[in-house]
């Protein structure tokens, strides 16, 4: 028999399993990204383990893709199933006031059985910060990239276009080459894809405000470290490192040795997740 927290012990197991939908944001500085690593805090453990106090069950918490050691989230999904019985409307104050301050539940919702917070994604929206500026204000310092050098913007803009489609993107990923999908599926792509390298981008924009620099990418699955990869490359293009021809030709040679440097995790958010 499971051992229920002190307080849930006359809360009683209904025949029926929810599916719990849970709306999520969070300060990844803290955190060795989205999945359960052993030893180490993560954003899926630290929620497991809430989630684990309230019900007194070791619940199977399904996010809608990892995040790298470091990234955000202003609005990430994730779903559990639980036999135990608590009104829906409970489920945000208590875990709220279990989980640490850089994890917050924004919303909660019973859903379907087959709701699934990843294969039932249809895109997600990410945005890459960068302060261009000489020196780095310290409240911009948590979630922008500090890169301060001219860049050529227009140039940035006309390649970020390029990426728009459907394309094979092994020259942005962690590592190129063919292999198997599991290992590159890290945001929840699907896996009936043309190769395990192919990504569609519905939406790819740079926007300048002030020394601020925003890439704001939509697609329906990201390979890892992609987004951080396509944000190097541009800047190497914004210096003159590379041209748009080079740059161009990235998406057919699949040499991931040939694009941008990775820039880092603390400068992308996850923003949201469509369904």
């Amino acid at each position: 028999m499971q051992n229920r927290i002190s307080g849930h012990q006359a809360r009683k197991p209904v025949e029926a399993q929810r599916n719990i939908k849970l709306c999520i944001a969070f300060n990844g500085a803290g955190y060795q990204g989205w999945q359960i690593q052993p030893g180490r805090p993560t954003v899926q453990g630290i929620l497991t383990s809430s989630i684990e106090k309230i019900t007194g069950e070791r619940v199977k918490l399904i996010g809608s893709g990892r995040t790298d050691s470091g990234t955000h989230a202003r609005e990430m999904v994730c779903n559990f199933s639980t036999g135990v019985r608590i009104p829906d409307s409970a489920w945000l104050p208590a875990l709220n006031r279990i989980l640490p301050v850089d994890i917050r539940v924004l919303s909660v919702h019973r859903v379907p059985e087959d709701f699934h917070a990843r294969h039932s994604a249809k895109s997600k929206v990410y945005r890459y910060q960068i302060y261009c500026g000489q020196v780095l204000p310290p409240h911009l310092a948590p979630d922008h990239f500090h890169y301060p050098c001219p860049v050529n913007l227009e140039a940035m803009k006309e390649a970020a276009r390029l990426f728009i489609g459907e394309h094979d993107f092994a020259s942005f990923a962690a590592r190129s080459g063919k292999k198997k999908a599991r290992d590159s599926a890290e945001h929840g792509s699907s896996w009936n894809t043309i190769t395990h390298t192919t990504r569609t981008i519905f939406r790819c924009e740079l926007k300048k405000q002030g020394r601020r620099l925003q890439l704001t990418v939509e697609g329906n699955g990201f390979l890892h470290h992609m987004v951080r990869n396509m944000v190097g490359t541009l800047l190497e293009l914004g210096r003159n490192r590379i041209n748009l021809e080079q740059f161009r030709g990235l998406l057919e040679t699949r040499d991931r040795t040939q694009a941008g440097f990775t820039a880092p995790a603390h400068g992308l958010i996850l923003l949201q997740v469509r369904y």
